[in-house]
């Protein structure tokens, strides 16, 4: 297992080892003290994530919050994150709809079981968890609707999770990114695709019914509504896009 081989490798290296990766170096941080001196002491230092593939062709050339980098504008993002969508009070205010899905869960479960039926759980997880997330964000269950289009969402959603999680030589051997040798870059371009223009139709169709929420705003009503904020920093489309794939 990865963390027993570098506890061992600490007791004998010391709290803080560099380690190759292919041709990148990776530091490891195996004490509270340690990890508290990259992540909070010396934070702006090792603020910025390394590329990748993910971030570059997934993540709108690394425009969201997870993969930004350090500045003005990862600075609005994560004010924006944290008042309305991951803040103590914004996680109060969505607590009901914490409830709902669980709810909706656990009647999926029963369903699939008076009908002698397996039950994936990772897979009810993983809806569930994004239900919650699209009602905070979008005011909707992404995983609910019928219909082609609703399956497709679902469908792209799925293959965004599984492509972000893919092992891509490239990342740690940068030299011989450009021959794409597993064919993961060439996916990842063809999948960028496809949710962008589901996002496209998401964002227009949720700004044409922005009355409809006066009163109880969600996650995208507040970014939009926050493009030009009084810092100067202005939020495009494709950030408002990036920001999405939280």
């Amino acid at each position: 297992m990865p963390h027993v081989a570098l506890a061992k490798m600490a007791k004998q290296y010391g709290p803080v080892m560099c380690l190759k990766m292919g041709t990148c170096d990776m530091v490891v941080a195996s004490t509270p003290d340690a990890a508290r001196a990259f992540l909070k002491t010396l934070d702006i230092n090792f603020s910025n994530r390394p590329p990748n593939a993910g971030a570059t062709h997934l993540a709108y050339d690394a425009q969201d919050m997870v993969f930004a980098h350090y500045g003005q504008r990862w600075k609005l993002l994560r004010k924006l994150s944290n008042l309305h969508m991951l803040g103590g009070k914004a996680l109060d205010d969505w607590a009901q709809v914490r409830v709902i899905e669980l709810g909706h869960m656990v009647q999926a479960m029963y369903e699939s079981s008076k009908q002698g039926e397996p039950v994936a759980v990772p897979e009810l997880l993983t809806f569930a968890m994004a239900n919650m997330i699209g009602q905070v964000i979008l005011s909707r269950r992404v995983f609910v609707t019928h219909g082609e289009e609703s399956n497709e969402f679902k469908d792209t959603v799925v293959e965004l999770m599984t492509s972000a999680g893919f092992f891509n030589i490239g990342d740690f051997i940068p030299s011989i990114a450009w021959l794409d040798l597993q064919g993961i870059e060439r996916g990842m371009k063809k999948l960028h695709k496809r949710f962008d223009v589901l996002l496209a139709k998401m964002i227009e169709e949720h700004t044409a019914s922005a009355h409809e929420r006066k009163g109880k705003p969600d996650f995208l009503d507040i970014v939009v509504a926050n493009q030009d904020n009084s810092d100067g920093e202005r939020l495009n489309l494709t950030n408002i896009k990036a920001l999405l794939l939280v």
